[in-house]
């Protein structure tokens, strides 16, 4: 029989004869392994899910009037476009007009995209009327308008009446202002083909969006009247978030697997004890420190083997099931984590056990086989 096969047999029959401190040790390991590959698989995909929860908050870039300026041409959108074609817009033009008598803010967009720069407004209409008007609640409950109304906005001496299709609700400005088609208000003040700013939503990450910003920035420079502005809250707070929640995984995932190593170690560091006598016999019979400390981190990297492959997919089921939970999508199945899974399992193993091994180099066979 050779010195591998004899290993592999001396191995198979220590993980049976104690299956109790077997499934202990393999239990352990496998929480680490569930941990680390759930925490992980969340780590890895957690920029992009982030950055898909902050694309609801609305635009992250702007471009507006350069210096002092209120208005500028609208054929800038077409280099916007031609700079990069996946940034979405949305141009505005802002007036301060008159309803009932009333001064109000009136905000010139193209209605049809209100909900796919702003997702998370609520009651915008499905499908806005091209000659249609919405109000924001605060505007609509001052003036008592109920949807279906007629009304009548006046700018100077020009006057338009246009039916109210929905009453909007957004958190913020537009809530106190009444949103109208942007040719319908550019007509009415005097103003075609201008623009007061255009709201941009660039995806991918924060670092991804501040360099199509820099990108964006340096490709309007020869245009003097405009400049390209981030919103630095929103992508601050991306990125802010983002590298709070990783800090935060990794601290639990480095608190578990230290518990794992003293779990582990606490099971080798009993399993050494309780086979004396087997070490005893093997030294006596010629057997190093070294072959006998390797026999220990073979049955234990045996066990962190599967405990690594059973925790993988738990881990991998558990991030599922957390990402659906938390942003409604799925994440990707990544061998680099189970790569990673393995190594750090094997490795916790591996320290676990190494420590407790030293004792052997300390057992005297001699005053072990007397029972002393």
């Amino acid at each position: 029989m050779t010195r591998s096969k004899m290993l592999l047999q001396v191995i198979g029959k220590a993980l049976w004869v104690r299956p109790g401190k077997l499934l202990l040790s393999v239990a352990a390991l496998t929480v680490g392994a569930t941990l680390a590959s759930a925490f992980l698989s969340l780590y890895f995909d957690l920029p992009e899910k982030m950055s898909a929860e902050f694309r609801t908050l609305g635009p992250n870039l702007i471009m507006a009037p350069r210096g002092d300026g209120q208005t500028f041409p609208a054929s800038v959108v077409a280099q916007v476009a031609d700079i990069n074609g996946d940034v979405s817009r949305l141009p505005w033009l802002y007036a301060v007009g008159r309803a009932d008598g009333r001064d109000v803010i009136l905000g010139g967009t193209e209605l049809a995209h209100l909900a796919r720069m702003h997702p998370s407004w609520k009651g915008l209409p499905p499908a806005p009327a091209a000659e249609g008007l919405i109000a924001g609640e605060k505007a609509a409950e001052v003036f008592g308008w109920q949807p279906g109304e007629a009304v009548r906005i006046a700018y100077g001496e020009g006057e338009i009446s246009l039916p109210l299709t929905g009453i909007v609700s957004t958190g913020g400005s537009e809530d106190s202002q009444l949103l109208v088609p942007l040719a319908t208000l550019q007509s009415l003040t005097g103003q075609a083909g201008r623009l007061s700013l255009i709201q941009l939503a660039a995806p991918g990450t924060a670092a991804e969006v501040e360099s199509t910003w820099r990108q964006m920035a340096a490709s309007v420079a020869n245009f003097p009247e405009v400049e390209i502005r981030a919103l630095r809250p929103v992508l601050e707070s991306e990125a802010r978030v983002v590298m709070k929640v990783r800090g935060l995984m990794l601290g639990l995932a480095g608190i578990v697997l230290a518990l794992v190593v003293l779990s582990v170690l606490t099971n080798v560091s009993g399993r050494i004890l309780d086979r004396q006598k087997d070490i005893g016999v093997m030294k006596a019979l010629g057997g190093s420190d070294a072959s006998i400390a390797h026999f220990f981190l073979a049955e234990t990297a045996a066990q962190a083997l599967f405990a690594a492959a059973l925790g993988f997919g738990v881990g991998f089921a558990l991030a599922q099931v957390a990402a659906e939970r938390i942003f409604h999508s799925a994440i990707t199945m990544r061998w680099d984590v189970a790569a990673a899974v393995t190594g750090i399992t094997l490795g916790v193993a591996l320290i676990a056990t190494v420590l407790p091994s030293r004792w052997i180099r300390r057992m005297d066979p001699a005053v072990i086989l007397r029972g002393e």
